[in-house]
């Protein structure tokens, strides 16, 4: 006689939350148990890359200024904090003014929540710019973190609309249930830029030697294919064009792609993951959604062996 054993589907590390601390256990726990914001985000995602188009077409250079490659940094960072120092100072100017009930106090608080409205259209932009090249947990982490905004922005001007109209007391009470949302939703915010690691330099965590360190034979590099090495290591992606030899990180900057599987074309390496771009010369962007630039090194050839030496800081 066989008995069946009965077990519980087995669930990635991928998809289980961390246990601590309380809040990021059940934050994450709730955005797990959520497949519908997959089902939203995949036509979302879809669609934005089908706008955007390839590298080198004038809206992907739309893509390439939002994403802030002309910058050295992401923009979007620079401007969530216009909406959530606006509507901080409306909420605290609305408490004033249920205090003193004066109407400079009341138009101060009304004009600050109208810049917020204005400020959080630009960051959400910026925002779903940077989502695109998402997937996974944090594709959904992202897709909850602006439906919040969404919801945010939504109470917030209709706040500022019944303002107008005299009700301010049921504005003031949207408008700060919109702000408690916005604090929630900066929380996201948080996760995605420091625990998922979204649109920060990926390689900035690695050294490298200040000495020249041999990696390989120079007759052995073929001419016009992208080679990995290790360079004290380093992974560092080789090239050779002509009589000159290139050599940059291997790690993309982005999300961590390796260069050495990418496409090399018109002095360009394209990562094989999100489509990053960088000179091979120097290691400057070429396009989005990378914002830095891949640390290079000094390359010089010796007993028939290629030496390289990491350059500048990532």
């Amino acid at each position: 006689m066989v008995t069946e054993i009965k077990t519980k589907p087995t669930t990635s590390w991928v998809d289980t939350p961390p246990r601590g601390p309380v809040l990021r256990h059940w934050s994450m726990r709730l955005i797990n148990r959520l497949p519908w914001l997959d089902k939203l985000a995949q036509p979302l995602q879809d669609g934005l890359a089908k706008f955007f188009g390839a590298p080198g077409s004038s809206t992907y250079k739309a893509k390439d200024l939002l994403n802030g490659t002309w910058l050295g940094h992401p923009l979007h960072p620079l401007l969530v904090v216009l909406p959530l120092g606006c509507w901080t100072s409306s909420l605290l100017l609305d408490i004033a003014w249920m205090a003193d009930k004066e109407k400079g106090t009341a138009r101060a608080a009304d004009l600050t929540l109208w810049a917020g409205i204005t400020g959080a259209g630009a960051a959400a932009v910026t925002g779903a710019t940077n989502w695109v090249d998402t997937d996974g947990p944090e594709r959904r982490t992202g897709t909850m973190h602006a439906l919040l905004n969404g919801g945010t922005l939504v109470l917030q001007l209709a706040s500022a609309l019944l303002r107008k109209t005299g009700r301010r007391n049921a504005a003031i009470a949207l408008s700060s249930t919109g702000y408690a949302l916005s604090l929630y939703s900066a929380y996201l915010g948080g996760e995605l830029s420091f625990s998922d690691a979204i649109m920060v330099n990926r390689v900035a965590p690695e050294g490298g030697s200040d000495d020249f360190v041999p990696v390989m034979n120079v007759n052995e590099l073929e001419p016009g294919k992208l080679t990995r090495v290790e360079v004290a290591g380093v992974p560092a992606v080789l090239l050779k064009d002509g009589e000159r030899i290139y050599a940059i990180a291997a790690t993309c900057s982005h999300m961590g792609g390796p260069l050495d599987k990418g496409e090399y074309k018109d002095g360009v390496v394209y990562c094989p993951w999100h489509n990053s771009g960088f000179h091979m010369c120097d290691g400057s962007v070429a396009n989005s959604p990378a914002v830095y630039a891949q640390p290079t090194f000094a390359v010089r050839v010796r007993n028939g062996k290629i030496e390289l030496r990491r350059q500048e800081h990532a």
